[in-house]
């Protein structure tokens, strides 16, 4: 059976899947190293906790549960990536902050 002309095929989905997990192993392959190094030693498992929850993500499509379950995850894994994208944010924000004033000024 063909897809209807600009729908996604299941096949092109799954693909895509594929691409955003290996994205997400050469993140963490290549950035866990300055979480662990550069910042406090909770910093790199604070990390991998968020892409465990980015990954379980793409497995909720294909979850059995209900849509209401499925939107609770949806949620919560949104709320804790933010979390950590702002707690992080702020603090490698602020020496880029800084830097960028004492260039200006």
């Amino acid at each position: 059976m063909m897809a209807e002309k600009g729908s996604i095929s299941p096949a092109a989905f799954y693909q895509g899947e594929a691409e955003l997990r290996r994205l997400l192993r050469d993140v963490k392959d290549r950035y866990g190293a300055a979480f662990a190094d550069e910042l406090d030693p909770g910093a790199f498992q604070d990390f991998k906790h968020m892409i465990d929850c980015v990954d379980a993500f793409f497995d909720l499509p294909a979850s059995k549960t209900s849509f209401k379950v499925k939107l609770m995850d949806c949620g919560k894994i949104r709320s804790d990536v933010l979390e950590f994208c702002r707690f992080y944010a702020r603090w490698l924000g602020s020496p880029l902050m800084e830097r960028l004033r004492h260039e200006i000024y």
